[in-house]
């Protein structure tokens, strides 16, 4: 009875979703009062039916005739491709519609976005100051591989990351010529000149030491800075002094008259008008002289200068006389002023530039070498 029911579920092909299995069975002939059936069939006592006995791995005889068979069991509107298939298991519900082209295609994702780097990912530096940072890039198939396509600026380097790292040496907008590799396949690349902007360094610049004063007599002498942005101002560092009787005036001159002896060293510190500003350090110091009957030079150093800055300087005397460049050479840009002893320009080459400069009235002279440090 088993293999009978099995058959019966078989040639209904489990009619799915909301479907019932209640096959027809009135066509079969009743079983007699004692549960008997005709020969080649059994009694079913739940229906009271006389069904066919199916052979093993044979076919039930008498159904097939069913001339219900197709509606029941068959490939039409119970368990096939229909209204009722697409509906409850055919392709709407594990096809197309469900798993493929919607959901996860590519028109829900769309194609990658064009590779590209970030031109204003890169922070500002200042000149001979540490520096690091990371170049970022959007679009493409992360993550992202970077290299130099040419020399980078003297001082930085370059990894694979993105990360520049190193000292810069010199200010301005520095070019970095970077390209950027994605995963895609095939690889996507993307390359530009990306601007680092570097500040230049805020240096006191002197002169050290500053010109000698002399013994109760009027003195007036000037601090100067390079790098940063000009105008700068100046003040003495906290529990700083100047020798008695002299003051520093933000501009950076120092005047009065002082009889205090011996030699003065005092810290300044000097902020630049950059946003944000800069600030810094530095450690002068004057000492007290007497005059002679002589003409003297006082000045004992000149200050630094910066490539393309202007610079200016007075050379200082005890009297008034003639200027010359006695030996050595200027640094290009800068002329001296044989009336006043003004050294002024815009240096055009770096380095140290050793000079001896001489002044002279109709009686005396005096003669003294200097070097002007040009960063």
């Amino acid at each position: 009875m088993r293999k009978l029911l099995a058959a019966l579920l078989s040639t209904t092909l489990l009619a799915v979703g909301a479907c019932t299995f209640a096959p027809d069975l009135s066509r079969f002939a009743a079983c007699d009062v004692q549960g008997g059936c005709p020969s080649g069939t059994s009694c079913l006592p739940s229906e009271n039916r006389c069904l066919p006995t199916c052979g093993e791995g044979g076919r039930c005889d008498g159904l097939d005739e069913d001339p219900d068979a197709e509606t029941d069991g068959g490939t039409g509107v119970d368990a096939g491709t229909g209204p009722v298939g697409e509906t409850d298991a055919g392709e709407v519900d594990a096809g197309e519609a469900d798993a493929g082209q919607v959901d996860a295609g590519s028109e829900d994702a769309g194609p990658a976005a064009p590779l590209a780097l970030e031109s204003s990912s890169l922070r500002e530096g200042t000149e001979n100051v540490s520096y690091s940072a990371q170049i970022q890039a959007n679009g493409g198939t992360p993550p992202y591989t970077f290299t130099a396509t040419a020399q980078l600026p003297k001082g930085l380097a370059l990894d694979t990351a993105g990360r520049i790292s190193g000292t810069p040496t010199r200010a301005g907008e520095l070019v970095l010529p970077v390209e950027v590799s994605d995963r895609s396949v095939p690889t996507k690349r993307a390359s530009g000149s990306l601007l680092l902007p570097v500040r230049p360094l805020l240096r006191v610049a002197g002169p050290e030491p500053l010109a000698d004063a002399i013994n109760n007599r009027a003195y007036t002498e000037r601090i100067t800075a390079t790098g940063g942005k000009a105008p700068y101002s100046f003040a003495l560092a906290p529990q700083q002094s100047l020798p008695a009787g002299l003051t520093l005036a933000a501009n950076g001159t120092i005047t009065g008259t002082t009889t205090q002896a011996g030699r003065k060293e005092f810290t300044v510190v000097v902020t630049d008008s950059d946003t944000p500003p800069q600030s810094t350090n530095g450690t002068l110091s004057i000492t007290l002289t007497e005059a002679g009957l002589a003409i003297k030079l006082v000045s004992r150093a000149v200050p630094g200068g910066r490539v393309g800055s202007d610079y200016s300087y007075t050379v200082r005397a005890t009297g008034a006389g003639t200027w010359s460049l006695k030996d050595g050479t200027l640094p290009p840009g800068i002329l001296l002023d044989t009336k006043d002893g003004t050294l002024s320009g815009k240096p055009t080459t770096q380095g140290d530039f050793t000079f001896r400069l001489g002044v002279a009235d109709l009686l005396f002279s005096d003669e003294r070498f200097y070097t002007l440090h040009v960063d």
